[in-house]
């Protein structure tokens, strides 16, 4: 009950915050927009924070997928201090390895700013820029490692809250500063992660977390952190794989196909930050703890809730981006040179990326569940079959579908690694009985599709009445109040927790 009532309250806060985050992210760019345009300054400063964001990837990948699960494990096995000694061995080693890039990236950053196809003038400036940036290796190593260590002791506000400290000082500068450069945007941008770095520390003190310089090359726990690493890495080479041939199969399409791809590409990201991995960062360290814990019924009965709580948030979704596609993208980008054409030619891509958001985000959470198994070898055979499920589609869709077989060729991907991965856990997990789970899937979807039909007759009834916001807004909440009833009615046990935990705050 416990667990249950922290997955309820963590995922709303968490949501929220993320929206804030989200939203304070689009206001920066906005003012980044608006002060410097589109032009070479832009150019160099996106270069710049970009190198060493690339550069972490595997890093952050690496301590998302495995140090965290085995800090769990050492905390259940052994005791606190020594999960810490283990992290202040990571910690330490990560600084010397980030230390290490850092000053061998400095050496040839003109190099390797060069590897860009821009201008002269543009590398010029971003070679001096990157200098500044690649302090951000060290923040982005270190904040990844803290943010573990709060989530292993079940603390998941302080790690919503980061993206906030990051966009702050940006969003000052430009706000306050008459005389803003492109070079104090920079040295703002790495203010903000040694933010995100530093507002942790005060909750890691109060759990007991103490630094120590302890390097240990020879601990048998780092081996199995890098074997499990491996297979990881190639698996998001696969993903990285599949929004290349999305993106060069839509080059051999009519001009602008590549643009409304990744217009569409960045409202579906939009929709998961906030849903999927508000959820997936709740849910990956209560299962890794569980399942050190030898915990199987409440591992087993997190991974059902997470599922169900994706559903009843993702499918209606679903629905609504299919019916309201063309709505959202006027909303989101109709404005300057994004004309009502642009509208039209995004419109397919977004219909068809609509159709997976479901798989996508059970696919993560199935990924993660399995990372706390430390079978990430499943994960990777996965995400291949998927590149290459993706590969055959998008070749045939595309010819007959334009832009729409594309993102359909995704979904297809999509919910055929996520049925492997399913299958996978139900064969590792023998007491895993999914007849009820299948059955409330069933039951929302039903309910998603009703509600689809009333809002589709509201659109009917009122499209040449009202303005395009107006008649979305009138949508989600007609939508809203029709599906959760009709959830209610069906007696969707996770449907009446939310509404019991949101009636209970109320009435505090």
């Amino acid at each position: 009950m416990k667990h249950k009532s922290t997955l309820i309250k963590s995922t709303f806060i968490i949501m929220i915050v993320t929206l804030v985050s989200r939203l304070l992210g689009f206001i920066r760019d906005m003012l980044i927009g608006k002060n410097f345009g589109t032009g070479i300054y832009t150019d160099a400063y996106n270069i710049a924070v970009s190198i060493p964001e690339t550069i972490f990837t595997v890093v952050g990948l690496a301590i998302s997928t495995a140090f965290l699960p085995m800090l769990s494990k050492i905390r259940a096995k052994k005791s606190k201090e020594e999960m810490y000694d283990f992290a202040n061995n990571v910690i330490n080693i990560l600084f010397i390895i980030s230390l290490l890039i850092f000053i061998a990236t400095s050496i040839f950053s003109n190099e390797i700013v060069y590897i860009f196809g821009c201008s002269e003038e543009t590398k010029v400036i971003a070679v001096g820029l990157l200098r500044i940036t690649l302090v951000n290796i060290l923040f982005l190593s270190i904040n990844a490692c803290f943010t573990a260590l709060l989530q292993v002791n079940e603390d998941f506000v302080i790690p919503s809250i980061l993206g906030l400290f990051f966009n702050l000082p940006m969003i000052l500068y430009l706000l306050l500063f008459r005389n803003y450069n492109i070079l104090g945007l920079t040295i703002a941008n790495v203010i903000g992660n040694f933010f995100r770095v530093a507002v942790q520390v005060p909750s890691l003190v109060k759990h007991g977390y103490r630094y120590k310089f302890l390097i240990n090359f020879n601990d048998r726990r780092l081996k199995e952190v890098v074997i499990l690493i491996v297979p990881v890495v190639i698996g998001a080479g696969a993903n990285s794989l599949n929004l290349f041939v999305d993106q060069y199969i839509a080059s051999s399409l009519q001009s602008g196909s590549i643009s409304a791809l990744n217009f569409a590409q960045k409202l579906i990201i939009f929709i998961n930050t906030i849903i999927v991995t508000s959820v997936n960062s709740i849910v990956y360290p209560l299962m890794a703890n569980m399942r050190n814990n030898e915990d199987k019924r409440g591992f087993l009965d997190i991974f059902k809730k997470s599922v169900l709580y994706l559903g009843i948030l993702l499918i209606p979704i679903t629905i609504g981006i299919v019916i309201y596609n063309k709505e959202i993208i006027s909303i989101a980008y109709e404005r300057g040179v994004f004309d009502a054409k642009a509208v039209e030619a995004t419109s397919p891509a977004l219909l068809g990326y609509g159709f997976g958001i479901f798989f996508t985000g059970i696919r993560d959470i199935l990924n993660s569940t399995l990372f706390t198994m430390g079978k990430t070898k499943i994960t990777t055979i996965n995400g291949i079959i998927g590149v290459i499920i993706n590969i055959i589609f998008c070749i045939i869709l595309s010819k007959y579908m334009g832009l729409m077989g594309i993102a359909l060729a995704s979904v297809i991907a999509m919910a055929v690694t996520a049925i492997l991965l399913f299958r996978s856990i139900v064969k590792l997990e023998k007491s895993l009985i999914i007849k009820d789970l299948v059955k409330k899937i069933g039951l929302i979807t039903i309910n998603s599709l009703i509600m689809g039909l009333i809002i589709i007759t509201l659109v009917v009834y009122l499209k040449n009445k009202l303005s395009s916001l107006t008649l979305l807004l009138l949508g989600v909440i007609v939508g809203s109040i029709v599906y959760f009833i009709l959830c209610y009615l069906f007696r969707i046990e996770e449907v009446i927790e939310i509404k019991d935990f949101i009636l209970k705050k109320i009435n505090r």
